[in-house]
């Protein structure tokens, strides 16, 4: 605290700044006549049709892939659940006794057995 008195003494409160007489009066005047002169513009731009018809035809094709998109979508699915199926139908076809070699090699006990059968059946 002593610090700040014995600074305000030694520099003051007054303020070191200042502006001059009908400066901001004056300002906008001032400023728009240093500025330089804005050439007014010639002629007039031509604009040929297909500067007109490029965003249209932008959107268009924008569209148009995005329909792609979802039909691509739309066929890796249908044909992923058809192999799906197939794959399912191959395994039931499996003769009893490949499945019980399969199953006896594979050291899967009854326990573990059960479980996956009836996690296969809860995604049917």
């Amino acid at each position: 605290m002593k610090q700040e008195d014995d600074l305000l003494k030694r520099v003051g409160t007054k303020n070191p700044f200042k502006v001059p007489e009908n400066y901001f009066e004056n300002f906008a005047s001032d400023l728009m006549t240093k500025l330089p002169k804005k050439e007014p513009d010639s002629a007039p731009l031509n604009i040929t049709l297909w500067q007109r018809i490029k965003p249209w035809i932008y959107m268009a094709a924008m569209f148009a892939g995005i329909m792609l998109m979802f039909k691509m979508f739309q066929h890796i699915r249908e044909h992923a659940s058809a192999v799906h199926e197939t794959m399912v139908v191959e395994i039931l076809d499996i003769p009893d006794q490949y499945m019980e070699t399969i199953t006896n090699e594979s050291m899967m006990d009854d326990y573990t057995l059960y479980q996956y059968l009836t996690e296969t059946d809860a995604n049917y």
